[in-house]
């Protein structure tokens, strides 16, 4: 590289995508507003109802503070890794639905800070401010289910930190960062299984270096992701519950990632995908164009262009296992995406540079990027600025009884002792953390034990073992279709065992009637007796007699 090179392609120089310091200045002042209006939105439905994967995680991390590991009260097929970050999430803000939003505001702004940081290397600070500031806003998407707290959020932070870490060495990296890269990558795995796919990532940024030393890198990159993963494998085996973990991580696991078959693949992604862009198409045809420009055009910077196209290549990979697409797994492609609108705002941002002056040529991008801002968050004005929190909750989940199911478990609260456990027969595990008890059974979700799966079976036997033995004080029913997944090859045992048990052991003592999207019928007690429910979509609470 020449020397002339050098300084084109220097971070702390303005030319290459930097008209100037006032094109830097804006740029700045562009994320920090973005962050902030990001922040509002967050602060503001931060009550909304958790669902189910919040849940999840906030029950499992419950236990967690109470000093209970995972895997031994409460079973899933994910790595645990959210479950440890609700758990300090929790810590520090409090055991509620507006401290998890809390803790996952400050994750969001990190990881735009940390897309800042890679998008001014790549692309110059107009690119990287255009990638953060897009990042902050179109993570808010409701259709993505970006204000819930999901784990593809807490999967991007390590993730993106890895990434930093192995562009910030210019030359030869340096075994300490590549090691240090390489943990950060492994602890976007133990977040959720979805983030091995930026483990090829890692390996890409250091081969893209040069095939000398590249092997000897690579394998210390390896090695820092296996860092997590050994000190997880060595706390799990210490408290006991290592097969458990293998059984649901690793052998369940298996199965339920090979229940779609690559032919149904393409109509799922197609539907998914409808919902997930309905209303941010402008940001992926943005994305899309600054594809094709970082492809057509001389890069900003030195892996301008190989960057942003392998995170893409990575993250479309990340939400393929199980082809399942769910929408949440979107926000994973967010990085990429926001960086690829940084790298057309940087190459508007350069050609302006030719033809402007130098004070005013940052202006064309800083409007295009304004325009694409502002056209969503005025389409989205009602449901980020308006909308009480509990009407967000049913505008995305319809009528799943994520709102009924707070009511419900703070009732409960008030009724039991601490130690008394309830059954949740249903996947609404949300249940279980506003009442702040324990569950009967390791179960969570009826999910898997209503699969098409080898284990369906056991897994029913086991539930229905754990249940009796522990003599719940009281048992909540979730008569809602969406909380059983019940198929026509599902095992039926369980569900001819509920009625059974519920009639024998237990007595009706609250009812929570879903009516429509605004109204809720609660009875309770002896009010409940006279009371038949008017729809398909209902949650009946029993006391043990």
């Amino acid at each position: 590289m020449t020397q002339g090179q050098s300084s084109r392609y220097s971070p702390g120089v303005t030319s290459g995508g930097n008209s100037g310091r006032g094109g830097a200045a804006a740029g700045i002042a562009v994320v920090l507003a973005a962050m902030a209006l990001a922040a509002v939105v967050r602060l503001r439905t931060a009550d909304t109802p958790l669902e189910r994967d919040e849940g999840e995680y906030a029950y499992s991390g419950q236990l967690i503070l109470d000093g209970v590991p995972p895997y031994r009260l409460a079973c899933n097929m994910k790595f645990p890794g959210t479950y440890y970050a609700y758990a300090g999430i929790m810590a520090v803000f409090g055991e509620t639905p507006r401290g998890i939003r809390t803790g996952l505001l400050l994750v969001n702004a990190a990881t735009a800070l940390l897309l800042f940081a890679i998008g001014r290397r790549l692309l110059g600070t107009v690119g990287g401010a255009a990638a953060a500031a897009c990042f902050s806003v179109f993570s808010l998407d409701l259709w993505i289910m970006g204000l819930f707290a999901h784990a593809t959020h807490f999967v991007l932070l390590p993730v993106l930190a890895g990434v930093y870490l192995l562009l910030r060495d210019e030359g030869r990296p340096r075994p300490a960062t590549v090691l240090a890269a390489g943990a950060c990558l492994g602890l976007g795995v133990l977040m959720k299984q979805h983030g091995a796919a930026y483990l090829l990532l890692g390996a890409a940024l250091l081969l893209r270096r040069g095939r000398r030393g590249a092997p000897a890198s690579i394998a210390l990159l390896a090695a820092g992701a296996a860092l997590p993963a050994a000190l997880l494998v060595a706390v799990l085996a210490a408290a006991g519950v290592l097969d458990r973990f293998w059984f649901w991580t690793f052998r369940y696991a298996a199965e339920y990632v090979t229940q779609r078959s690559p032919s149904e693949a393409l109509g799922i992604l197609f539907e998914t995908a409808r919902t997930a862009t309905a209303k941010s198409l402008p940001f992926w045809f943005a994305a899309a164009a600054g594809l094709v420009l970082s492809l057509a055009t001389r890069p900003v910077r030195p892996g301008g262009r190989f960057t942003p196209a392998a995170l893409l290549a990575a993250s479309l990979l990340a939400i393929c296992p199980g082809f399942h697409f769910r929408e949440h797994y979107y926000i994973l492609l967010l990085p990429a995406a926001a960086l690829l609108v940084g790298a057309a705002a940087a190459t508007v941002d350069r050609f302006a540079a030719r033809l402007l002056p130098r004070r005013v040529a940052w202006l064309p991008a800083a409007t295009g990027l304004l325009v694409l801002l502002c056209a969503f968050l005025a389409g989205e004005r009602e449901t980020l600025f308006e909308r009480s929190p509990r009407e967000l909750s049913r505008l995305r989940y319809g009528s799943s009884p994520f709102i009924e199911m707070e009511v419900i478990g703070r009732v409960l609260r008030e009724r039991t002792n601490p130690g008394d456990r309830i059954v949740v027969l249903g996947s609404e595990p949300e249940t279980l953390f506003h009442a702040d008890r324990r569950s009967a059974t390791v179960y969570l979700y009826m999910y898997p034990l209503m699969e098409d799966q080898p284990y369906a079976l056991e897994m029913q036997e086991e539930m229905i073992a754990e249940v009796g033995a522990a003599r719940p004080e009281y048992a909540i029913e979730v008569a809602t279709p969406c909380s059983w997944g019940v198929g026509p090859d599902s095992e039926r045992t369980l569900l001819v065992w509920t009625r059974a048990f519920l009639r024998r052991h237990y007595e009706l003592i609250g009812v929570a009637d879903i009516l429509s999207p605004t109204e809720t019928r609660f009875a309770w007690d002896a009010e409940v007796l006279r009371y038949r429910p008017r729809s398909h979509w209902f949650v009946n609470v029993f006391r043990r007699k």
